[in-house]
C-alpha cells in the first residue's frame, strides 16, 4: 500500500506556510499572507497540492477563524481533519517550563521541538515576527522558558500612532556602523532604535541564558524578518526558514 502525503501547515499571525516531507526533508515550503484574506491564502495552499493528502499537521496562533477555514478546507478536499498539535508538559523530548502548557504558543513549542532536534544539545530559538519571541532549552530537554517581545515592525507602528507622524523603518534595512547607527533623520532614528532595541535585548537575553545555564545553546532563528534582524545581533545564529514546519515534521513521525 502506498502511504498518503502529509501536508503541514504552520499558521501564523500574519503568515500561512505549508510543506510536505520526503525521506525526512520538507518538500516545496511556501508561504502566503492571510491577514487581508485568510480564505484565499488557504485556497492557495490547496491548489498546489496533490488529491491523495492522507494527513494534515498543524499548527494554528492565528485564531479559531483560520482554523476553522483550515479545517473546512481539509474535510472538503481530501475528507481528513487537520490535526492541532498544541503543548503538553512532557512530549518529544522536551519537557515544558511553563506552569500551564496551554499558554504557550504552538508555534514556539514545535519550533523548540525542531531545535532540539537538530542540536542533541542545549538550544535557542528566535521567531522574528510581528512579535519576537525568544525561547531556550538545555541539553537534558528541559524547556527553561522564554521572553515575548514586539517585533520592529510593531515597535515603529506604535511609535506611528503614538506620535506626530514618527515612526517607519525600511523592509531592507541594515545596520550601519560606527557612529552613524544616529540616525541624520527621524525615518532612520526610529529604524535604528526599534531594530538595535530588539537586538540588544535578545543579545543580552542569550548572554546571561549562557553564563547561568553554563552551556553556550545553538541559536537558531526563523520568521518573516529573521534575515534582517539577525544582522543586527551579535549573537551568532543559524537560519532555519521553515523551523516549525521541520518540528511538525518530527511530530508527525513520532506520532
Amino acid at each position: 500500500m502506498i502511504p498518503r502525503e502529509i501536508l503541514f501547515v504552520d499558521i501564523g499571525n500574519s503568515r500561512i506556510k505549508w510543506a510536505r516531507a520526503s525521506e525526512g526533508r520538507l518538500v516545496d515550503p511556501c508561504e502566503d499572507l492571510h491577514m487581508e484574506s485568510p480564505a484565499t491564502a488557504i485556497q492557495s495552499m490547496v491548489e498546489v497540492q496533490p488529491n491523495d493528502i492522507g494527513r494534515l499537521v498543524a499548527v494554528n496562533v492565528a485564531g479559531p477563524v483560520l482554523g476553522s477555514l483550515l479545517t473546512e478546507v481539509a474535510m472538503s478536499n481530501w475528507g481528513i481533519a487537520p490535526e492541532f498539535v498544541e503543548p503538553v508538559r512532557d512530549g518529544h523530548g522536551i519537557r515544558c517550563g511553563y506552569s500551564d502548557p496551554s499558554q504557550l504558543g504552538a508555534d514556539r513549542w514545535v519550533a523548540l521541538i525542531a531545535a532540539y532536534q537538530l542540536t542533541k544539545g542545549a538550544a535557542s530559538v528566535i521567531d522574528a515576527g510581528t512579535t519576537v519571541t525568544l525561547d531556550s532549552v538545555d541539553a537534558e530537554g528541559q524547556h527553561l522558558g522564554g521572553l515575548i517581545m514586539a517585533g520592529p515592525q510593531m515597535v515603529c507602528a506604535a511609535l506611528h500612532q503614538g506620535t506626530d507622524g514618527i515612526g517607519k523603518i525600511s523592509d531592507a534595512l541594515r545596520p550601519p556602523t560606527g557612529i552613524s547607527m544616529l540616525g541624520t533623520d527621524t525615518d532612520k532614528a526610529v529604524a535604528n532604535g526599534a531594530m538595535l532595541s530588539v537586538a540588544s535585548a535578545l543579545d543580552r537575553a542569550i548572554a546571561v541564558l549562557a553564563a547561568g545555564a553554563r552551556e553556550q545553546p545553538t541559536v537558531y532563528i526563523t520568521g518573516g524578518d529573521a534575515l534582517i534582524l539577525s544582522d543586527w545581533l551579535e549573537t551568532k545564529t543559524q537560519y532555519r526558514a521553515n523551523l516549525v514546519l521541520e518540528g511538525l515534521a518530527f511530530v508527525a513521525v513520532e506520532g
